[in-house]
């Protein structure tokens, strides 16, 4: 049996330590990991300050490049878009300065953005759903429509693409404008022209920039209410890349820093290159919330135009940060209006050949080496990583 003289030399070894410990911890031993924290401390600071220093001088030489960017963007894109009829289609939460800033861009670069027209959350609304397939079977039989992405029958957004752009059934109907003011009408459109242009007097557009919303990658993960937007969103685009109309997608949110560059682009840009078949009808910009990303929108237009779609700027599957620039379009004011005629006299380039826009035997394409390799008229950089 234990006694008690055992109990007793046992606390009396425990308070012997404590007490060991207190005189080393407030002695020698505590100086040193007090100077051993201190020092890591110190270290940590210091090193902090270094980064908060580092980014700042980079984003100091970043507005610097813009800045130069805005100097030269007028000269490298005039005459790009001479004459040309945009259509801004802005998707729900697009956001309203970017919007004025491509207006501006379109503006120099010889063309107009002759009409905004906003999807109001009411389209994306399942409660709606009914009332946008009524609709689109109320409207089809006067539009000529694209086939639907997903089934046969007519879709608002099918008919969203055929009315935007001019596409009536009978020519001179103008079924068209009736069906732009039915979407208005209804709640599922807010269309607003330029001043001094209309639907009556200047006729349909004939080109398509079309500025992704405020639909985010973990929206599309987390929500169902995610997916069927970005599905819709993906219907919108394939129409107007099905009807032939040169189209641009500007997303926005690779301009950010993020790891990985996934979680802050856009999830409609990253759909409308994942599918090829939309991959190969219509053009992408991923960063046109920055300088060099709107000015990479307006040359993607340009080849878009060209008939030489591509997908530019900072994200996933983007061939390079931007397009060669293309010889500008001749300056004289050129014929508009749904039924008007090729609208440049630059020739289309044949895929065939190594010429791009402007001089057949001098022009690269948007993504050619210079040294012109007829095998290869476009974009053929490898994939960008920010």
């Amino acid at each position: 049996m234990i006694d008690f003289r055992y109990h007793l030399v046992s606390l009396v070894a425990v308070f012997m330590a404590l007490a060991v410990g207190i005189v080393l911890g407030a002695g020698p031993l505590g100086q040193e990991i007090s100077s051993t924290l201190e020092a890591q401390v110190r270290d940590l600071r210091e090193e902090r300050n270094g980064l908060r220093d580092q980014l700042g001088q980079a984003e100091a030489r970043e507005d610097l490049k813009d800045e130069v960017l805005e100097l030269v963007t007028p000269t490298v894109t005039a005459n790009q878009l001479t004459g040309r009829r945009v259509a801004l289609v802005a998707l729900p939460g697009a956001d309203r300065n970017l919007i004025g800033e491509l207006q501006d861009d379109i503006a120099v670069a010889g063309g107009e953005a002759v009409v905004t027209a906003r999807l109001e959350d009411r389209w994306s609304d399942p409660e709606s759903a009914e009332n946008r397939h009524d609709l689109a079977a109320e409207l089809a039989p006067e539009l000529v429509l694209p086939t639907p992405r997903d089934g046969e029958e007519p879709t608002a957004e099918t008919v969203l693409a055929a009315a935007l752009t001019g596409q009536d059934a009978s020519v001179g109907t103008g079924a068209w404008r009736n069906a732009m003011d039915r979407l208005s009408e209804e709640g599922f459109l807010d269309t607003t022209w330029t001043t001094g242009q209309d639907a009556v007097t200047g006729g349909a557009p004939d080109s398509v920039v079309i500025i992704t919303g405020s639909l985010s990658t973990a929206q599309v993960e987390e929500a169902a209410d995610g997916d069927t937007r970005l599905q819709q969103s993906l219907d919108i685009i394939s129409a107007f890349g099905d009807l032939g109309v040169p189209t641009l997608v500007a997303g926005s949110g690779t301009e950010s820093y993020s790891d990985p560059v996934q979680a802050s682009e856009s999830p409609v840009v990253r759909g409308v290159r994942a599918e090829s078949a939309i991959a190969e009808t219509v053009s992408s910009v991923d960063n046109a919330e920055g300088t060099a990303g709107q000015l990479a929108a307006v040359l993607a237009l340009r080849w878009a135009i060209e008939g030489q779609p591509g997908h530019w700027g900072l994200g996933t599957d983007a061939v390079a940060p931007a397009p060669e620039v293309p010889a500008p379009m001749p300056e004289e004011t050129l014929p508009t209006g749904p039924t008007a005629p090729p609208q440049t006299e630059l020739p289309t380039a044949d895929p065939t050949d190594g010429a791009g826009a402007g001089e057949p035997d001098d022009t690269e394409g948007p993504g050619e080496s210079p040294t012109g390799d007829p095998t290869d008229p476009v974009p053929t950089t490898e994939p960008t990583t920010p």
